[in-house]
This record gives C-alpha cells, sequence and structure tokens, in this order.
C-alpha cells in the first residue's frame, strides 16, 4: 500500500505524464499537490476498506468479501468512467481500485468455492454429524 501511494507520487512529478495540447504548454504547468494529496487518501482508503475485510474474523470469508465488493464495486465503476486525459497518477489509481475489486472477487469466490465443495463433500457421505 505504501508502495503504491508512493509509486502514485511519483507519476504526479513527472509532467510527462500529463496531457498537453501543445508542447509549449509544459513549461506553464503547475503542480497541484492538493489533487495528488486527495487521490492518494482515496487509494488509502479504499486499501483500508480491503485490509478490514480480511482482517475480520466473522462473517464468513465470502460474505465479507461480497460487503466489500457492494461498496468497492459500484465506488471503482464510478471512478473510474473519467480517464480521458487523465494524469498518470489517476490512471495507476484506476488500475489500483481494479486490482482490489479483483482480489476480493478472487477471494470470494476461493471461499465460495471451498464452502460449497465442503457442503457437497459432507451430504455425499453422509457426514452431518462430523465437525468442520
Amino acid at each position: 500500500m505504501v508502495i503504491a501511494i508512493a509509486y502514485a507520487v511519483r507519476l504526479s512529478l513527472d509532467p510527462r505524464h500529463y496531457f498537453f495540447y501543445e508542447a509549449a504548454d509544459r513549461t506553464t504547468w503547475v503542480y497541484r499537490p492538493g489533487h495528488v494529496a486527495f487521490v492518494c487518501a482515496i487509494m488509502l482508503a479504499e486499501a483500508a476498506l480491503v485490509w478490514g475485510v480480511f482482517l475480520q474474523p466473522r462473517p464468513a470469508l465470502w460474505l465479507r468479501c461480497a460487503i466489500g465488493l457492494g461498496i468497492l464495486g459500484p465506488w471503482t465503476l464510478l471512478a473510474t468512467s473519467v480517464f480521458m486525459h487523465a494524469p498518470g497518477y489517476v490512471l495507476f489509481h484506476h488500475l489500483w481500485a481494479w486490482s482490489l475489486v479483483g482480489l476480493l472477487t478472487l477471494a470470494a469466490s476461493g471461499s465460495g468455492g471451498w464452502l460449497v465443495y465442503r457442503r457437497l463433500r459432507r451430504a455425499m457421505t453422509g457426514a452431518f454429524d462430523q465437525p468442520r
């Protein structure tokens, strides 16, 4: 997480990662640290949400991931809907957000699949009295 935010700040400092209509516009480029800090704060909040999903002991992982996806999924769709002429650090945030959505989806699929497998196995062997 710290590395990703540091990389976003590094991208924001390079004028080559910004769109300019004319080459002469690069000379009047002004760095906006407030917007960079805002994007980094959003990245931090997204990472905190994912960490919260994985660090809680209850309920089941697939359910926690589904709740996290219910929050992060629509937010990511909304946040990444505009990307044309976005600076490099904003595009990196888009990649970051979608990778978190992918991580939650993968974890939910794995946990849900494991749950289905265990339930089917118990049902087929008739071992309803065995401990989990």
